[in-house]
């Protein structure tokens, strides 16, 4: 059991260093119809896609570019997307193009639609609905949806009767989902007089920026587009988003692609978006990522200081300063406790800016268990997972710090939750076992350590307590075939003693005084392996002679020993 512990521990030590955001796998679907063929084509729609799609990839998406699509087609891109959507993080879709609400359901106008009548657009057009079932089928954690497709319909007016209105109807966000529309719903949309429509050329300015979370970007899109429009084009969004802040841009562009939003007007007061000094904040939080991603910690914290100075209020510049910190005070096993304190007081100042940020939960409490302040940070993970219920890091890492603190039925439940999460991870099932080790249910503890097995054929450590879990068994077979495939593979002198164990257990005494020689030979001072070759000597081969020579070897090693002492009494008598 001694050895379980000094796993966990050097596990938990070594978490590893923040490397960007949360959601690395990312997935975009872009659309852009412009060239109609019955009438309305419109001027922007495909210059929009290709330059949402740029943007994109610029912030790390995988993006499949689509342009004047028909309603096969478009039905066949939205397919692939939402299949191959299963293996992502993060789904987005664009469509810019015409749009149209019927019966309450918005869809989308394929280029070759000629719409005589009313009653034609849900055979003849594609539903906005079917991106948001292929979103919740793919479990994705989260999903973004843009509609740039309020445009006049050009058809409206052939037909006999009216539809619900212009422009486009109102959507229920699942969960997990954010749906943005160019204008509020039942209004229609400029399509603009430059290269870009209105309101994605304004997007395309504040996607780039990287101190935005997700909401503060189509605020400000909402903003300067009501301004620009004089009121007469008010965007819209619908949210359920849940857990930590999504960003576009998770870390600072290279300069030459990215320039601070320029001061926007409301209410006639100028308000800078950056703080106090925006451009010189940004450069700092720019080359402190840099260094950051150089590993080059000090220098890091040094620019993000920096960078707060001249906006005391970006939450995303404490974050890395803690991140950075954080990195600093635990390196090659070693751990600089002053330094994760103030890892420790970054994340609280993210927190009290930024109160539903998971990560800043997260990294703190993990800040904590370095500390070994262990009760202390099970409320903080309970918070990472409350912002953020389906990261599964968050219950993993709550699991080993009620493992730590022996609470191992609470430890089960978190990585069952982890498994319900994520079922790939042998490390998943590895720690439930291990706690149900802990809990003395050594039938499940194998069960686990089996399914770790399964994922991760040379998991040893697996191996090994599953022999341990055998052991406790007295199933001295099973436990010594689990052994010997460690030392098979890495012989090591504790697992070689128990496969001695399970020898002399079984009464194969030759076979096990073979196995404690081999310790020897790799390790002549094991006080242990000559006290077990006493205990082997005398009582299963009556050879007192050998007896009282090894105990004497144990003992001059370790002469205080009162197991040792008691042998030694018990072969005198």
């Amino acid at each position: 059991m001694y050895r379980l512990v000094l796993v966990c521990l050097a596990l938990v030590l070594s978490l590893p260093s923040v490397k960007g955001q949360t959601y690395q796998k990312r997935l975009a679907l872009v659309i852009g119809n412009s060239s109609y063929q019955n009438g309305g084509a419109l001027k922007n729609p495909v210059n929009d896609a290709r330059a949402i799609s740029s943007a994109l990839q610029n912030a790390g998406f995988e993006v499949l570019r689509y342009e004047n699509l028909t309603q096969n087609q478009m039905k066949k891109a939205i397919n692939d997307f939402g299949l191959k959507l299963r293996d992502y993080e993060v789904g987005l879709f664009y469509y810019a193009g015409h749009g149209i609400q019927h019966k309450g359901i918005n869809y989308m106008i394929p280029v070759e639609a000629d719409l005589q009548a009313a009653e034609q657009i849900e055979f003849d057009c594609v539903p906005a609905d079917r991106i948001l079932a292929f979103m919740d089928a793919a479990s994705t954690k989260v999903n973004i949806l843009i509609m740039d497709a309020c445009r006049n319909n050009p058809f409206e007016r052939s037909w006999n009767r009216s539809v619900e209105g212009s422009g486009l109807a109102m959507m229920n966000a699942p969960a997990g989902t954010l749906i943005a529309y160019a204008t509020a719903p039942g209004k229609v949309a400029s399509d603009g007089e430059s290269a870009n429509g209105l309101y994605t050329s304004v997007l395309l300015k504040y996607l780039k920026d990287p101190t935005l979370n997700i909401e503060q970007v189509f605020k400000r899109v909402r903003t300067e587009v009501t301004e620009k429009s004089h009121g007469a084009q008010v965007p819209w969004e619908t949210t359920s988003l849940t857990g930590g802040d999504f960003y576009f841009t998770s870390k600072a562009l290279p300069a030459d692609n990215y320039k601070p939003a320029d001061a926007i007007k409301t209410d006639n007061t100028t308000r800078e978006l950056a703080g106090e000094n925006p451009e010189l904040a940004l450069q700092f939080y720019t080359s402190g990522m840099e260094k950051y991603d150089q590993q080059n910690y000090k220098e890091a914290i040094t620019d993000f200081t920096k960078s707060i100075n001249n906006n005391p209020r970006d939450f995303q510049a404490y974050l890395w300063r803690g991140h950075s910190k954080y990195n600093l005070g635990y390196q090659n096993g070693k751990k600089d406790n002053k330094i994760l304190e103030e890892a420790i007081a970054d994340y609280s100042m993210v927190i009290q800016l930024d109160p539903a940020n998971s990560d800043a939960y997260f990294y703190r409490a993990n800040a904590k268990k370095l500390l070994d302040r262990y009760t202390e940070a099970i409320p903080d993970f309970t918070m990472a997972i409350k912002y953020d219920p389906k990261k599964w890091d968050n219950y993993y890492y709550r699991g080993l710090t009620y493992y730590l603190l022996k609470k191992y039925w609470a430890a089960i439940e978190d990585f069952t939750k982890t498994i319900e999460l994520n079922n790939t991870i042998p490390e998943n099932y590895y720690w439930r076992g291990a706690n149900y080790y802990g809990a003395q249910e050594y039938e499940k503890s194998i069960e686990d350590f089996n399914q770790a097995i399964a994922l991760n054929p040379e998991y040893l450590d697996a191996y090994f307590f599953k022999g341990d879990a055998y052991y406790e068994l007295k199933d001295y077979e099973h436990a010594r075939k689990a052994y010997e495939f460690y030392v098979d593979r890495k012989p090591e002198p504790d697992i070689m003693m128990m496969v001695a164990h399970c020898l002399y257990n079984t009464r194969q005494y030759d076979k096990a005084l073979t196995k404690y020689n081999e310790v020897l030979k790799i390790n002549p001072s094991y006080a242990e392996a000559y006290y077990w070759r006493s205990h082997l000597y005398f009582n299963g081969l009556s050879d007192k002679a050998n007896a009282v020579k090894e105990i004497n070897k144990a003992l001059a090693l370790d002469p205080n020993n009162a197991t040792y002492l008691e042998l030694q009494k018990e072969i005198k008598q």
